[in-house]
């Protein structure tokens, strides 16, 4: 009989070492991942041990320690599921140490019989530590009404005035975290309660989030903010918390959250993207813009460093990883510098834009993308439309050159795969697989016309006229390919897909474009009646550029049309700019309302010539 107590005592003391050896690697600066490892393959070894003889009452409080801090070990190299298994097994020894025999396998009745089983004998420490796993185990799988469930079992004497909820249950929950001297744990089992407490609450709050319940949501957060917590978690709560405020229009409480986030842990990068969400939405591209570039900053300065984490329990285990990712997202580092670079240019900041967008395409080209493989799925633009974005924002720095190398490139990489025409029919309803084949050819002539629009451009601002013509006529003939059979196609639902409409009034805008830009070359050219026909087609394409409009009126003055010319004179300032009714991408933004053109010498003989006809 001796040998149970020597057991008793090797096991003990094997239990301590390994957990002793995990504490002082764990106060290193950096806790290395492969000795957790090793502590947990030697603290599943003692398991194994200690559950190859039968269960007994003299060895449960030591079992169940040892099955403690096993799990806790475990969480990185085994499934939720294998856990919770050698969870149930460990119960069931428990109970048959004291005699109870049960065949049930369901969690929530097992935990039942254990609770009543053991309550107020000397185990209930060692039973609620083995709870506080299982409430783990469920909430890493997003089980709250399990999780609920559990814990009204544990809460079993406590009378209920109020409806149950999650948050009273979490809040009211009466645990007994008392620690035996003699028995070494992991982690203790206040702090591991603690830190379930407030990643529920803040799973709750999540989960009133995606049910477009923010009020809820921000009480529970707000519940959450007086829990204890880590740094890191309290900042991803004043994120959440700061985008409940968001979503219930106080952009400006939201900001202090978010501020909040950041001062207390400078790695909450979603409190900065979120923050420069909120700008956008306020009209602050300053701060939007230094808000992007601080995120890029900081997201830069993190994929230089190891990511890995060798803690016990984090709240990103807790979470799992769908609600980890609504928590914490950002978009990805290419995202970031993409968003950042498109403000910068659209807002004025060129110089700015221009080094973002070189940055940019270096990393699109070390990574060795093709330049027109299919998106991802994700946000980030398809690689054609950065380059277009990159040659346009090299045109606004005035670096010509460079923008006709970035758009060579679209060039090229379309040139054998663009279609010969395209007749689209507006009353033809397309299926899904259809849509996509159209739409993305569609975007290949598209892309290849914009990409001759801005060579265009780059070849009239060096007064290259000659290869400007050249490259205008060459964007006008792929534009061209689309062709629409009806002529009200605007006001028909084409193809029953809006992405198709946005599509085709972009290559309407981009032909308008291209037109009025060969048009005006034509008319500094002298060939006025070639100049005529393209800035008649091209105001048919896109109305309401004032810019064309003005050079329409020039050509009509100097073909010695000056009624006619007076008159459009007459209607150009009489109409105020109309709303742009589209959207137009980034890189059509430049033709043709910012080209310079001196109208003065035409304002003052028209002037005479109205007067003349008045006198």
């Amino acid at each position: 009989m001796s040998v149970i107590p020597c057991l008793v005592d090797r096991w003990s003391e094997e239990n301590n070492n390994i957990i002793l050896t995990w504490k002082q690697n764990e106060r290193g600066l950096e806790p290395d991942h492969h000795f957790k490892k090793r502590c947990w393959s030697e603290s599943f070894k003692l398991l194994q041990k200690i559950q190859g003889i039968p269960a007994a009452t003299e060895r449960l409080q030591l079992e169940m320690t040892v099955s403690y801090n096993t799990f806790l070990f475990s969480l990185d190299f085994s499934n939720a599921s294998e856990i919770e298994e050698s969870l149930t097994n460990s119960l069931l020894r428990a109970l048959e140490a004291c005699g109870s025999q049960v065949s049930c396998s369901d969690p929530v009745q097992l935990w039942e019989t254990v609770l009543q089983t053991f309550d107020a004998s000397v185990f209930v420490p060692c039973v609620h530590k083995l709870l506080l796993i299982q409430w783990m185990l469920w909430l890493m799988q997003g089980q709250l009404e399990r999780v609920l469930t559990l814990l009204m079992q544990t809460n079993h004497k406590r009378e209920r005035s109020a409806p149950v909820n999650l948050q009273t249950e979490t809040r009211n929950l009466a645990l007994s975290t008392e620690e035996d001297s003699s028995l070494k744990v992991a982690m203790a089992a206040k702090d591991l309660k603690d830190l379930l407490h407030i990643c529920t609450v803040m799973c709750q709050g999540v989960e009133q989030m995606k049910k477009e319940k923010y009020s809820e949501a921000l009480e529970a957060f707000q519940e959450a903010e007086g829990l204890p917590s880590p740094r890191s978690l309290l900042a991803q709560l004043h994120n959440l918390t700061g985008q409940s405020f968001a979503k219930l229009g106080q952009p400006h409480c939201a900001l202090h959250f978010y501020r909040k986030a950041v001062e207390v842990d400078g790695a909450c990068h979603s409190a900065l993207y979120q923050s420069a969400l909120v700008f956008r939405q306020l009209g602050n591209p300053k701060a939007e813009m230094e808000a992007l570039h601080l995120l890029y900053s900081a997201v830069q300065l993190q994929s230089d460093k190891s990511s890995s984490s060798a803690s016990l329990v984090s709240p990103a285990m807790l979470f799992g990883g769908a609600q980890m990712s609504f928590i914490s997202r950002v978009p990805s580092p290419s995202l970031i510098l993409h968003t950042l670079a498109h403000t910068c240019v659209f807002n004025g900041s060129i110089s700015d834009g221009v080094e973002y967008y070189l940055d940019l395409l270096a990393s699109l080209q070390s990574d060795g993308k093709d330049l027109i493989q299919k998106g991802d799925g994700t946000s980030f633009p398809r690689i054609p439309v950065v380059y277009l974005e990159a040659g346009f924002a090299l045109l606004k720095a005035n670096r010509y050159c460079d923008a006709l190398v970035v758009c060579e490139e679209v060039i090229t990489s379309t040139l054998d795969v663009l279609p010969e025409r395209l007749l689209l029919d507006a009353d033809e309803k397309l299926k899904g697989a259809d849509s996509d084949v159209v739409l993305e050819n569609v975007d290949l002539v598209l892309w290849a016309g914009a990409a001759h629009l801005l060579q265009a451009q780059a070849h009239w601002k060096l007064k290259d006229t000659k290869e400007a013509i050249t490259d205008f006529t060459r964007a006008i003939n792929q534009l061209f390919k689309v062709f629409i059979k009806q002529k009200n196609w605007k006001q028909k639902h084409f193809g029953n897909s809006e992405a198709m409409i946005e599509r085709m009034v972009t290559v309407e805008a981009a032909k308008g474009q291209a037109l009025a830009g060969r048009g005006l070359c034509f008319l500094e050219g002298g060939q006025l009646k070639e100049a005529l026909r393209d800035l008649n087609v091209s105001l048919q394409m896109t109305q309401g550029c004032k810019n064309t409009e003005m050079w329409l009126t020039e050509v009509l003055w100097r073909l010695d049309r000056r009624e006619e010319a007076s008159a459009h004179w007459r209607d150009v300032h009489r109409i105020k700019d109309a709303p742009k009714s589209i959207k137009l991408p980034l890189y059509l933004q430049l033709w043709p309302d910012e080209t310079a053109f001196d109208f003065s010498d035409l304002k003052k003989k028209i002037e005479e010539y109205i007067q003349g006809k008045k006198t």
